[in-house]
């Protein structure tokens, strides 16, 4: 991250704040004859077409709208995630620009600098982004080959102060595990002894392809308060930018002021196109759609990593999302600068870090990689391994 000059006067935040690798490599993997496992874009090849909107329905969505959302996503949101496990009404639910508005909102609701903020070791670099910017402390638990560390995760909530624990449970972001059942059900009772406000984020719980576990954790919890994260974008169109925000309701008043404060309100062309789709009853079959389609690639990588790269690399199969995470024996920091020069582009794990190193880690995305890109890809990426 650049030094603001001498003569910017900018705010503390400002100052904290840093740059998104993954958005600052967007153009590098654009350019002609690169191939990119840098970003974790959906394939859209899979998203249903986009429907046309008659003058009627565009004239009534012109206006102003309600700083919680429309009617009608609401309503399909309830519906939807009750038969998920998590019980909510419409009263619980926010609309906002997408799952990493409600990151944003949930933090600067709930974090001054210098709270204590737990998070999972790695985790995802844009909510790291939101709360190094805000001056969060953080205290890190270990998330490893071997799943969640319960004992390290008790340290923290007992020996600190924290005042929320950020969680992505399912097809984790970076790493692609997902939490079992006995650990979501550990977390929430460890969340609830202490009484520390969970934020779960969980944008790819659709994409599960071999019948993981992915009940909300937040549907356990009997004391401490929660809210809950999704999105639309990996599931159906990302450009809409719209996902919502699920709240105790001892929180929602608080995040739905922050919501005011900051947009007004998401826009309303895309909930009406979501809110329809939802209510058509199309989703259950595009979902088995993506499912197929999705499992397919994750396979293709699955068979390509073990016949192109050293056994010395090690990974797990996901059983969903979007990502593998590949621990190497060598030093991945500078293999990006040399990725690009050989027209690769995987994505070093420097910036899912926090306490652990992940400088011999990589994450790498399938989602919108064609077949034969990620056969070319992988051969690239064995080479320039190979040269390091």
């Amino acid at each position: 991250m650049s030094s603001p000059s001498p003569e910017l006067k900018l705010s503390a935040y400002a100052n904290r704040l840093p740059g998104s690798p993954v958005r600052e490599i967007l153009s590098v993997s654009q350019q002609p004859g690169m191939i990119s496992f840098a970003g974790g874009l959906p394939d859209a090849s899979v998203m249903p077409e986009m429907p046309v909107l008659d003058d009627s329905t565009l004239t009534s969505i012109k206006q102003y709208g309600t700083s919680d959302g429309e009617v009608l996503i609401k309503q399909e949101l309830v519906k939807w995630l009750g038969q998920e496990g998590l019980v909510c009404t419409e009263d619980q639910v926010m609309i906002t620009s997408g799952s990493q508005q409600g990151l944003d909102l949930a933090a600067r609701i709930l974090v001054d600098a210098g709270t204590q903020v737990v998070v999972e070791d790695p985790t995802y670099l844009a909510m790291l982004q939101v709360l190094r910017g805000l001056g969060a402390d953080l205290l890190p638990f270990d998330l490893g080959e071997n799943g969640v560390n319960l004992e390290s995760l008790e340290q923290q909530l007992k020996n600190n102060n924290p005042r929320m624990v950020y969680l992505i449970p399912t097809f984790q972001n970076p790493t692609g595990y997902s939490y079992t059942e006995q650990e979501r059900i550990a977390v929430a009772e460890l969340l609830d002894r202490y009484d520390v406000t969970l934020i779960e984020d969980d944008p790819y719980r659709v994409l599960n392809y071999d019948n993981a576990f992915t009940r909300p954790i937040c549907s356990y919890l009997k004391k401490a308060t929660w809210m809950y994260m999704g999105s639309f974008s990996k599931m159906l169109w990302p450009g809409l930018r719209t996902g919502y925000v699920v709240a105790h309701p001892d929180l929602y008043p608080w995040i739905l002021r922050a919501k005011q404060a900051t947009d007004l309100h998401s826009n309303r062309l895309g909930q009406k196109i979501i809110g329809d789709y939802l209510a058509s009853g199309n989703l259950p079959a595009h979902i088995d759609r993506l499912q197929n389609h999705y499992r397919t690639k994750r396979d293709l990588m699955q068979k390509l990593l073990k016949q192109y790269l050293p056994e010395s690399v090690k990974w797990k199969l996901p059983a969903g999302g979007m990502f593998f995470w590949l621990e190497l024996e060598q030093d991945t920091r500078d293999l990006l600068t040399k990725g690009i020069e050989a027209k690769v582009v995987p994505l070093p794990g420097t910036p899912f870090e926090v306490e652990k190193s992940a400088a011999r880690a990589l994450r790498l995305s399938f989602s919108q990689m064609t077949p034969e890109d990620i056969d070319e890809g992988l051969q690239r990426l064995a080479k320039v391994l190979k040269t390091a």
